[in-house]
């Protein structure tokens, strides 16, 4: 027991400083902005850089069927055609069993 008191007497500033650094070391695993959550909000981040990158491609697409809308009299006919069922006067529109109107959307 002697040299057990002994040895804190001698080593107390040791003792204090381990504890106080294992103790940071679990403060910082289970605090709520530990890593654990770091490595969520990264996860989250590619989500949402990926989601923003499939957005703009998707809002590109939309910018060149709108410039096709404005400037493109032929693809503004086929759009009418395939969303409306418009035909040309003198122009025969065949319908089979298996088409249907709302395939095309």
């Amino acid at each position: 027991m002697t040299r057990l008191s002994f040895l804190i007497r001698r080593e107390w500033l040791s003792l204090i400083f381990g504890a106080v650094l294992v103790l940071l070391v679990l403060s910082l695993l289970a605090a709520p902005l530990g890593p654990k959550d770091l490595l969520a909000l990264r996860r989250h981040s590619s989500e949402l850089e990926s989601r923003r990158a499939n957005l703009a491609a998707e809002n590109d697409t939309f910018r060149t069927n709108v410039q096709k809308l404005r400037s493109d009299d032929r693809y503004q006919q086929r759009l009418i055609r395939r969303e409306l069922g418009y035909a040309r006067p003198n122009e025969l529109v065949y319908k089979f069993a298996g088409d249907s109107d709302d395939s095309s959307h």
